[in-house]
């Protein structure tokens, strides 16, 4: 089995390396990277969607929605509407149409008024509910579920899991043999 290269780059080089990946930083923003993975020829390369390729299809390329969270309706109308697509308000209870709960809101231009398109009233914390009452819920019974889910780790392939580890440089190891070798560290 050929070993893995990773690479951490601020540019993709011209001549790649046969079954690496390369981490390439975001020439625009440093908290963002392209990943690039390369064939067994050093000849193609698959890249993964970038930040701005997500923004792009979402909004049109012009940043994405614009939606805020705030705290209350004197808070959303503190905001710019020409700078909002939705506003969730948390506490909403200003609002005559509200009882209790959060709001969302979205600007309407042509009448300049904000329309509330969903409401949440709070739950309280007396809120019980009783097994036997939930619609739809699991049939068995519940020692059963939390017997299995106190045995969630327990494989029947834990022999071979047990073969995974990794070296004194911390590079992944089966059955003490490394498969991944550390490339570049150029960032």
């Amino acid at each position: 089995m050929p070993a893995i290269q990773i690479f951490k780059e601020t540019a993709l080089p011209g001549t790649l390396q046969a079954n690496a990946i390369y981490l390439v930083t975001d020439p625009n923003n440093a908290s963002f990277l392209s990943m690039y993975v390369v064939n067994s020829a050093g000849t193609a390369t698959r890249r993964t969607p970038t930040q701005a390729d997500i923004q792009a299809l979402a909004g049109g390329g012009g940043g994405g929605i614009r939606r805020f969270i705030v705290a209350d309706i004197a808070a959303r109308d503190a905001l710019a509407p020409a700078d909002t697509d939705s506003v969730v308000v948390r506490d909403a209870s200003a609002d005559a149409t509200v009882a209790s709960g959060a709001a969302e809101y979205v600007w309407d231009n042509e009448n300049t008024a904000w329309i509330k398109t969903s409401e949440v009233e709070a739950l309280t914390e007396n809120l019980v509910f009783n097994w036997a009452d939930i619609t739809g819920g699991p049939t068995a019974d519940p020692a059963f579920i939390d017997q299995a889910a106190a045995s969630r780790h327990n494989h029947a392939n834990k022999t071979q899991l047990d073969l995974i580890g990794e070296d004194g440089d911390q590079v992944f190891t089966y059955r003490g043999e490394s498969y991944v070798q550390s490339g570049s560290t150029n960032w």
